[in-house]
């Protein structure tokens, strides 16, 4: 492959300010996650949080087209200290993108000066990320 037809993969977080033009090109991906969350989040709700500022939109580019969408949030726990919360992932091909996505949220923690770095995650993230220590499991009982 020749340096005009190698496609760049980038990961990169989206400013607020272009939410509402991208918005076309992620949409499927936050409902993907919308979906997957229980009730918890709302399509609206995700996108006025991003527009915002409030939340942070991180993606996966290879070329022209969106592979995965990565939602996170800063917080200031009770302690006073900083965490990042990475609370949805969507995306294909997770292997091209996965640890990069990681590595990438790892120093945007590092430098929010964050004492923590939590990922929300599908089981199988698990096993790829073993420098995570598992510290909770999550249960889910949906009252009908």
């Amino acid at each position: 492959m020749n340096a005009q037809t190698q496609v760049e993969f980038k990961f990169f977080q989206l400013p607020p300010d272009t939410i509402d033009a991208l918005w076309p090109a992620i949409r499927q991906r936050i409902v993907s996650g919308v979906e997957r969350s229980s009730g918890r989040l709302t399509e609206k709700s995700v996108f006025d949080l991003l527009k915002a500022g409030t939340w942070q939109c991180w993606t996966y580019w290879e070329g022209h087209k969106c592979l995965a969408v990565v939602i996170t949030r800063l917080g200031i726990e009770s302690s006073g200290s900083k965490s990042l919360e990475a609370i949805m992932a969507s995306g294909d091909n997770r292997d091209r993108w996965q640890r990069i996505a990681v590595d990438t949220l790892k120093k945007f923690a590092k430098s929010e000066g964050c004492k923590l770095f939590e990922l929300i995650a599908r089981p199988g993230w698990e096993r790829v990320f073993t420098e995570f220590k598992k510290t909770h499991v999550m249960l889910e009982w949906k009252v009908e």
